[in-house]
């Protein structure tokens, strides 16, 4: 499966954040690599069982999702 490549405007010219919200980008990229590691495989013969609370699950997809939007309410359109 491919992923649609993105051909937007802003894409091609650059969108200027401010430091807040590329602080919120960061944080939101190293929570998603926190739940990558959890997730992934242990290697070969380690059987570890990893169990995350559905409370402290969904907490950090509202966590992202605020990060997100923070981040989402400060791109401006750029002028044509």
């Amino acid at each position: 499966m491919q992923k649609d490549v993105c051909r937007s405007h802003a894409a091609f010219a650059g969108v200027l954040l401010p430091d807040f919200a590329h602080h919120k980008l960061v944080q939101a990229r190293d929570q998603l690599l926190l739940l990558s590691q959890l997730a992934g495989s242990r290697g070969e013969g380690q059987e570890v069982e990893f169990r995350i609370a559905p409370d402290a699950l969904a907490e950090l997809f509202d966590r992202q999702a605020q990060y997100l939007d923070e981040v989402l309410d400060c791109v401006l359109d750029v002028p044509a």
